[in-house]
């Protein structure tokens, strides 16, 4: 039986003279996952293929200054809220609160927990928990929130993912992963050949600012039905912008989300959340970014499958699920990512 170790080092130093540290999680037979305190990301995932071939599978950089200067949240823990707030505004207990316009200076988009060296630590050999304080305020939003987000590998490929959260007011909470990923080892290549199963019958359909309209609609008869598996190519020009889209996964607590597959390699991820949602985004705004090892990434080097709650949802009261968390309470969502070959 595989076993899973862990080795620390230093990743780099920031101009205030910081530093961040690199966690790296492996097991004997080759599968290796990288984590770095700096927005609690993960930086890194190689996977052997059924050739054994051991590659990259991520997109990411290579360097600290790379996700300084990052905007495409390659790999990062997303918070305080993941995705888009209408007009960066909402009302909360007949409070209105305005935040930070950060999506062509009309929207708010995922929040700064990224752009922060979160505290660390481990535990056995297999867990690396990150720990971050965000202040009263943060962005706009009400609250000190304090959030973990807790990375355990296991023996067999399994990638488990704790985010946790309290506050000391009520205040939207929304947490998400943002890794791209590339199962063909190869980022020059795109992921129109990967196939996906989403076990979603149902989607929120966007206006054209990928705002949410507050609608619930079928996937049935769409390019969105990912029911059965499904050439993310196949449908990907019949919409605009390509896929940046919210599938809401029926049913409470862990379940199946759904699983990517590269046939080619051999390379196939399994997910699990209990969480509401999915957001599949196929790296549309990629463009000509100066990635890992001199890779140039570009439109459709990468995807992202982000479980969360809808979007937008302290503006789309009471059709979407609340994303309120009140003092005394405790936010907890956990992921799994099963990576494997068939």
């Amino acid at each position: 039986m595989s076993q899973v170790t862990l080795k620390k080092s230093l990743f780099g130093i920031t101009k205030d003279h910081n530093e961040s540290i690199k966690y790296t999680l492996s097991t004997s037979d080759g599968f290796e996952i990288a984590l770095i305190d700096y927005g609690a990301t993960i930086q890194s995932i190689r996977q052997p293929d059924k050739q054994n071939n051991i590659a990259e599978i991520t997109l990411g950089y290579d360097t600290l200054q790379g996700y300084i200067e990052d905007k495409c949240y390659f790999g990062c823990t997303v918070g305080r809220v993941t995705n888009r707030i209408k007009n960066g505004y909402f009302q909360l207990d007949g409070i209105d609160y305005q935040l930070e316009k950060n999506d062509n200076a009309k929207h708010h988009l995922h929040g700064v927990f990224n752009k922060h060296i979160w505290n660390s630590s481990t535990e056995n050999d297999d867990t690396v928990i990150f720990k971050y304080q965000s202040p009263d305020g943060e962005d706009g939003f009400p609250g000190e929130v304090d959030v973990t987000v807790k990375y355990t590998l296991t023996n067999d490929h399994r990638l488990i993912m704790d985010f946790y959260g309290k506050t000391t007011k009520p205040t939207p909470i929304n947490m998400t992963n943002h890794t791209y990923f590339n199962l063909s080892g190869n980022t020059n290549e795109t992921i129109l050949d990967h196939q996906l199963i989403i076990s979603a019958n149902q989607f929120t359909p966007l206006d054209e600012e990928h705002i949410p309209t507050g609608q619930i609609a079928s996937v049935e008869n769409t390019p969105n039905d990912f029911r059965k598996l499904t050439c993310v190519g196949d449908h990907i020009h019949e919409i605009p912008y390509a896929y940046n889209v919210m599938f809401i996964v029926d049913g409470e607590g862990k379940r199946s989300f759904g699983k990517l597959v590269h046939s080619k390699s051999g390379r196939a991820i399994n997910i699990e959340s209990t969480q509401k949602a999915l957001q599949f985004y196929t790296g549309t705004y990629l463009d000509n970014v100066n990635g890992r090892e001199g890779v140039i990434y570009k439109k459709y080097s990468g995807l992202c499958l982000e479980t969360q709650n809808y979007t937008d949802s302290v503006n789309n009261q009471p059709q979407f699920p609340s994303t309120i968390l009140r003092p005394g309470e405790e936010y907890h969502e956990q992921t799994f990512f099963h990576f494997y070959l068939e």
